[in-house]
């Protein structure tokens, strides 16, 4: 095995021969070269861990090669050993000065010249070691000094994502506020990071309460942020042109949407929001529903199932008899690109104890179960008309387990919201 590779700079072929064979006998790597000035250039090629030098020598002395040595700063380190006649203090302090490592004095012991070489060659060693120990340690330091920066901005990033739904939840309905327009009601609102691309919003004009489920493009920020947009369109809407009607509302909003992204983002691409819109009028007993590409689902004792267009309406049955009305969306989304916005108003009666549900998609978007499918809408569909006739907070319970149950420790795919009104 090589013990190490040795650069011999010798003028007299005689002793480079002899201490050349010398070092491989005992294991070492050995290049030899006649003068300073090949020296040099070998040493820069091969970069030798030790260097064995005369003094005297042509074209480039031993003095000069080691001047040149510790100026190239590949070669600063390399431990640079003389072998010389000039044994005089003078010849050793010269030597010393200008950055050999040691002196050896012709003639030399065997055993002297390889103790010399072990004891360089394992200060270099050890010096490696502790280059090696300080450079783990300036990594370790780093990937510390890396970590923290990370970890302050992870802190600082969740602060600003804590400080978003403080604002996003200042636009949702209060619970007063939800309990003074609907005494029996329940939300489920699931959001799938911390804030959220669903809302949910109320509005009262004159005798006519309005609400609505929206469920924007995406989850986290970028939906957040369309969500803003689409509640501020709602409310400008209704403010400005007093609209009562959710056909004629969800329409202008549409244009609102549209007219501002594509005013802001040339590359826009149609993120909009789903949205299921309802007008209820007490006094008259009085349902008004129009929805972008989100139904609503009734669970009713009687339905004036004429006040429906087949087309327009899905019902389904248990085994009891109790059945669960779904009134189908209009096929498009508001502030989409392409299809034409058509949105169809479907006006019906309904009677005290109704329940009315208006969700997004996230519920039946989840995946899990045994083998990690979507939950689908269909057996949503199945839950609520199961326990049409429980209380408000009693069919949210239902909802929540029913979902944790089908989710277990699987990520949550969408933002998720279901709000249930007992007219």
């Amino acid at each position: 095995m090589k013990m190490g590779k040795i650069l011999v700079i010798e003028d007299e072929k005689n002793i480079r021969e002899t201490i050349a064979d010398i070092l491989v006998l005992n294991g070492y790597d050995v290049e030899c070269v006649e003068n300073g000035k090949k020296g040099l250039s070998k040493a820069i090629q091969i970069k030798p861990d030790l260097v064995l030098c005369d003094v005297m020598m042509p074209e480039m002395d031993g003095w000069e090669t080691v001047k040149a040595f510790r100026l190239n700063p590949e070669l600063y380190c390399t431990p640079f050993i003389f072998l010389s006649a000039l044994a005089t203090m003078k010849d050793f302090r010269n030597g010393m000065n200008l950055g050999a490592d040691d002196y050896l004095s012709k003639p030399f012991q065997i055993d002297e010249l390889l103790q010399i070489i072990s004891s360089q060659l394992t200060k270099v060693e050890i010096r490696k070691k502790i280059q090696h120990l300080d450079s783990n340690k300036n990594k370790k330091e780093a990937i510390s000094d890396f970590k923290i920066k990370v970890k302050e901005k992870a802190k600082g990033f969740l602060d600003s994502l804590e400080r978003a739904k403080m604002v996003q939840n200042v636009i949702l309905p209060s619970n007063d506020e939800m309990k003074e327009f609907f005494p029996e009601h329940f939300i489920f609102y699931l959001p799938k990071e911390s804030i959220s691309g669903d809302f949910y919003w109320v509005k009262k004009i004159d005798d006519i309460t309005l609400i609505a489920v929206a469920d924007c493009t995406g989850h986290g920020i970028p939906a957040a942020l369309i969500s803003m947009v689409c509640y501020t369109m709602l409310n400008t809407v209704i403010n400005q042109f007093g609209y009562q009607n959710p056909a004629n509302i969800l329409t202008e909003v549409n244009n609102l949407v549209c007219e501002f992204m594509s005013a802001h983002h040339k590359n826009y691409i149609g993120d909009g929001m789903d949205i299921s819109l309802c007008a209820i009028d007490d006094n008259r007993k009085l349902l008004k529903y129009a929805g972008a590409k989100r139904p609503i689902y009734i669970n009713a004792k009687t339905f004036k199932k004429s006040a429906i267009s087949e087309d327009n309406l899905r019902i389904y049955e248990n085994e009891i008899g109790e059945k669960l009305y779904e009134i189908k969306a209009s096929n498009a989304s508001v502030g989409g690109i392409g299809a034409s916005f058509n949105i169809q108003e479907q006006v019906f009666p309904y009677q005290k104890g109704d329940i009315i549900y208006l969700s997004s998609d996230g519920y039946g978007d989840q995946f899990g179960g045994k083998e990690d499918k979507k939950y689908k809408t269909k057996n949503l569909k199945k839950l609520l008309l199961s326990f049409q006739d429980l209380a408000m907070n009693n069919q949210k319970k239902l909802i929540a387990r029913d979902f944790k149950n089908w989710k277990k420790n699987k990520e949550q795919t969408d933002d998720v919201t279901i709000i249930g009104v007992r007219l």
